[in-house]
């Protein structure tokens, strides 16, 4: 069996979203870190509300850069891009927290994990869900049938996780997530670091061009000729 991750889940838009979540997230820090920067404040409290705006551009990111849908996740209605079936939450994780133990701590991040997409094409203009008088009983026990199942699908969640200081964007990592209703436990299927302070820096270092080979041309310096010295009076 094929092991559960982002990219197994998001499909062949995983190539496409990776990227876009990087840099919606590292746009996002550098932004609150400038304004925790300017404001001189000795706490870091205030920084650690950036996980709305956080929410909020990654909805943007997703609906305006790829054309992603949005779902609202009630009870406070926040809205999450949803891509290839799938929610994609992201969430500053707190410093004190070990891995997503405190992910499922309220009730709109818990139903997360329930959120249900019919399939849009079942429920065209005038569908009322009423039986269709030109269908024989059989085909219409197979389009309830089918009607139901999509009703009861659960969405994957594509967690995001996002380790940060005001000092520094430590890491973003990704996961599919699972909760055991019965304990609150939330488990992360291929969990993958997607971006680091190392992994920026080999980015960087790419961009350099290597002497390997060849004389590298150094700078244009043209000889000063060097002055007469006048003859003593």
């Amino acid at each position: 069996m094929v092991p559960v991750s982002p990219a197994n889940v998001l499909g062949s838009h995983a190539e496409h979203v990776r990227p876009l979540v990087v840099e919606t997230v590292r746009a996002r820090h550098d932004r609150s870190a400038e304004a925790h920067e300017v404001s001189e404040s000795r706490y870091a409290t205030g920084f650690g509300t950036q996980w709305r705006d956080l929410l909020d551009d990654m909805e943007t990111a997703l609906r305006q850069g790829g054309g992603y849908e949005t779902y609202r996740l009630p009870p406070a209605g926040y809205k999450l891009a949803v891509v290839n079936d799938c929610l994609v939450y992201v969430w500053r994780v707190p410093g004190h927290v070990d891995g997503a133990s405190m992910f499922a701590s309220s009730p709109t991040r818990r139903n997360a994990f329930s959120a249900k997409l019919p399939d849009p094409a079942l429920f065209q203009p005038g569908y009322t869900g009423e039986p269709d008088p030109d269908l024989d009983p059989l085909q219409q026990l197979e389009v309830t049938r089918v009607v139901n199942e999509a009703v009861a699908r659960v969405m994957p969640l594509v967690l995001v996780m996002v380790r940060s200081s005001p000092r520094q964007l430590q890491s973003i990592h990704w996961a599919v997530a699972d909760l055991d209703q019965a304990s609150g436990t939330v488990q992360l299927h291929g969990l993958e670091c997607i971006w680091s302070p190392e992994s920026a820096a080999q980015d960087a270092s790419t961009d350099v061009e290597a002497f390997d080979s060849g004389v590298p041309n150094g700078p244009a310096v043209e000889p000063r000729r060097q002055e007469e010295t006048p003859p003593d009076a």
